[in-house]
């Protein structure tokens, strides 16, 4: 990956949740890049499968890099977070006085 792509992905990964959609165009002018230094970061990203573009260049991280992301912050002890199920049950229990 060429140096451009590199500070994208650094930044994508700060300001970008996983299972968020993003525009490569947006967060590379914030870095320093232009128009079409960010369309050939994003496209080598694309080309590595970490990233899947749309037409109008918008993106979001691919099922595949969503996955290994995933397996390698429950290795680093990051703990999965709870759903809303964990909160009703909770909610539902009876409130000793």
């Amino acid at each position: 990956m060429t140096n451009e792509a590199t500070q994208l992905m650094a930044e994508v990964l700060k300001r970008v949740k996983l299972n968020a959609g993003f525009s490569p165009i947006d967060i590379g002018a914030k870095i320093g890049l232009n128009k079409p230094q960010c369309e050939a970061a994003a496209r080598a990203l694309s080309n590595a499968g970490i990233i899947v573009l749309g037409f109008d260049m918008s993106a979001h991280f691919s099922p595949d890099y969503r996955k290994a992301r995933a397996k390698t912050d429950l290795a680093a002890g990051k703990k999965k977070k709870t759903g809303t199920a964990g909160r009703r049950a909770r909610a539902a229990e009876p409130v000793l006085s």
